[in-house]
């Protein structure tokens, strides 16, 4: 699936509106010839068809995303979206849309359906603060009533009148955010000086203007950071200052607060135990996400311990680092049903065990994986301890196990050989997932070479 920034996508909606439609059909038409022996050719054909659907649809169709198109940015699904990024659902969308269209904007839903102008012209600004200033004035009018705040609750959620709110000033101040955010990529790979000082003159310059648009333009940037706790910088820019002492206490806290929700975000998600390798992918994946945003913060900005701030981020510390001790405590376990693990009776005779099943090998092989790649933050995350030992007495394990399926190979043959060789792969496997390629490797030509 090919993405467009908002922006881009206007840009291509307002070009290809504007050519004959012959054009467009000629150009769709040459693309779709190659695409499927060429992706490049695929992801433009994906592209124009799009371009070409937005073409064929009515404004009445239109109007809906061109006036919400301010919020988009911060639509996501609740639980897989990083809280920073995720305001609305699409259901919240079209709640609000229905609203505006049945009850607080009836006029300007009206004119907007039969407004022709592409996204980019400045009569959507209008209606977008127009709708934003309705949906303001019905928000205080319930914030007077009780059983109708009520009944907005109902209807859109706990944190109705928050999410309201923050729609109604999105909208309303949508031309003064889109201005200030010209000059803001839409992705950041480095918040450089630059942008840290082209961040903090239009936030100073809103904050007179319009105060509620200012803060808006930092959440927005947080979302367009490949590392969100950079935010910072701009933060300490603004603030004037390199701690947390006065910024916490500001309108300035909605930024942290929103890297700090993401990082507890990644820490309440570690607390399910990964039953398969691509579990445990996802798993460390969340992890490494966690540590550097926990990690970053710190080294972005002066964090007190003691301070708003600071008792959040140690206390997901200490949970993320319970949640993933409690996960690596159950590698033992794991391999007691995972591992094909030979014994020797009395007269040393080495006793086969049972092959396992496919479902206690998937989990062990993902406890493994995360167990090994869970070195790499073992420091920051204070389990080093806990990692170490685990690590070494599961490859303790596997080793033995290894070494005694080696000595069934050579001392078996038929049905008893071929079992000793599956369970020697599966120990193989699990060597790998563990991060001792080199040992696997080992394992693999002694195995070939008993079965000479």
């Amino acid at each position: 699936m090919v993405t467009l920034s908002p922006s881009k996508r206007a840009q291509l909606e307002a070009l290809w509106r504007r050519m004959p439609a012959n054009t467009r059909a000629a150009l769709c038409s040459a693309v779709e010839a190659g695409k499927d022996a060429d992706p490049q050719s695929a992801a433009l054909h994906e592209i124009l068809t799009s371009l070409e659907d937005s073409v064929g649809k009515p404004a009445a169709e239109l109007a809906k995303p061109f006036i919400l198109a301010p919020l988009r940015p911060m639509v996501g699904t609740p639980g897989e979206t990083p809280p920073s990024r995720f305001r609305f659902s699409p259901d919240d969308l079209s709640k609000i849309w229905g609203w505006l269209a049945r009850e607080l904007a009836k006029d300007t839903v009206e004119r907007a359906k039969k407004c022709r102008k592409p996204e980019k012209d400045p009569v959507w600004f209008e209606f977008r603060r127009e709708a934003g200033q309705a949906l303001k004035t019905a928000i205080q009018a319930a914030d007077r009533v009780p059983k109708d705040m009520t009944a907005l609750t109902k209807r859109f959620g706990p944190d109705a009148k928050g999410m309201l709110a923050d729609a109604a000033t999105l909208l309303s101040c949508s031309q003064e955010i889109a201005e200030a955010m010209i000059d803001i990529p839409e992705r950041i790979e480095e918040l450089d000086e630059e942008l840290v000082y082209t961040l903090k003159d239009n936030y100073e310059r809103l904050s007179t203007e319009s105060p509620e648009a200012a803060l808006w333009t930092l959440l927005l940037t947080i979302g367009r950071l490949d590392y969100p706790w950079q935010i910072f910088r701009a933060v300490a820019k603004i603030g004037n200052r390199e701690d947390d002492l006065v910024v916490s206490k500001t309108d300035m806290a909605a930024v942290g607060d929103a890297v700090l929700a993401d990082t507890g975000y990644f820490a309440a998600k570690l607390k399910q135990p990964p039953q398969t390798l691509e579990e445990a992918k996802a798993a460390f994946d969340l992890f490494d996400r966690f540590v550097a945003h926990s990690t970053g913060m710190t080294k972005e900005f002066g964090i007190r311990k003691a301070g708003r701030w600071g008792q959040v981020l140690f206390s997901l510390r200490a949970e993320a680092s319970s949640n993933v001790e409690k996960t690596l405590n159950k590698v033992p376990l794991s391999l007691d049903t995972g591992l094909p693990e030979p014994r020797r009776g009395r007269s040393g005779r080495i006793i086969p065990a049972q092959l396992p099943p496919e479902q206690a090998i998937d989990r062990a092989e993902g406890l493994l994986y995360f167990l090994s790649n869970c070195r790499a933050h073992a420091t920051a995350a204070a389990i080093a301890s806990t990692q170490k030992r685990i690590a070494d007495a599961a490859e303790k394990r596997l080793q033995e196990a290894g070494a005694m399926l080696v000595d069934l190979i050579a001392d078996s043959e038929g049905q008893n050989r071929t079992a000793a060789q599956d369970g020697l792969e599966i120990t193989v496997r699990l060597l790998d997932a563990a991060g001792r390629e080199d040992l696997a490797d080992i394992l693999r030509r002694r195995g070939l070479a008993a079965a000479a």
